[in-house]
């Protein structure tokens, strides 16, 4: 019997990578399972061993200046030295930080998640673009290897500027990140959710919706 070839040094990195991630989980596992198909997503609590901070599309795009993925992912890896995963359906990317980042983070307009969110996270051997699955831009490379708190502000920052006012949110009724987004209809505090609908020009002209006066 002929032996078998030995794993490549990618692919021990690739597994001690999802060794790590999944014991976020209560039962690994299921993560592991989740995570069968190649372009699988697990559901992990952040906070545990690591959490994330979520970057619209439009932000990243404006701070790297390029809107080719090759020379964006590049460039994302080279500014913020760890791993970060892209939710093309969402339009974001996900910069995985230390847990602790929540508690010092100081950008309103950018979440950095805190421990009450599950975060869907992509299989680590999904490297590529396919479809509308998430996937690792910037692969994680082992156990521990997060993304520098500081870098990401700062290039969070440098995206807001560079795109304009500044401002860029979640449209409720498109389900995607845009400019000039504002707030049309306020949920009652006593709701499952309270909060308050965003929607961008095109979606406001579409459905007839009016900005709230003082919803900034």
């Amino acid at each position: 019997m002929s032996a078998r070839p030995a794993p490549t040094t990618a692919a021990f990195r690739t597994g001690a990578a999802a060794a790590w991630l999944a014991r976020a989980h209560r039962r690994p596992a299921e993560v592991h399972e989740a995570w069968t198909h190649p372009y699988g997503v697990a559901a992990l609590p952040c906070g545990v061993l690591y959490t994330a901070v979520r970057l619209p599309d439009p932000v990243v795009r404006a701070a790297l200046g390029t809107d080719d993925l090759d020379t964006l992912h590049a460039a994302l890896a080279a500014a913020l030295h760890g791993p970060v995963f892209r939710d093309p359906a969402g339009a974001r990317y996900y910069a995985l930080v230390p847990p602790g980042t929540t508690g010092t983070w100081r950008l309103p307009d950018v979440e950095c998640l805190g421990p009450e969110y599950y975060l869907g996270v992509p299989n680590p051997a999904a490297v590529r673009p396919s479809g509308m699955s998430g996937y690792w831009a910037v692969p994680i490379e082992g156990p521990g290897h997060l993304c520098d708190p500081v870098a990401v502000e700062e290039l969070a920052r440098l995206g807001r500027s560079r795109a304009g006012d500044g401002v860029v949110r979640w449209c409720n009724w498109h389900h995607g990140y845009a400019h000039g987004t504002e707030l049309v209809q306020i949920i009652e505090q006593g709701s499952a959710f309270g909060g308050g609908l965003y929607a961008c020009p095109d979606c406001r002209t579409v459905h007839h919706l009016t900005p709230l006066v003082g919803g900034e």
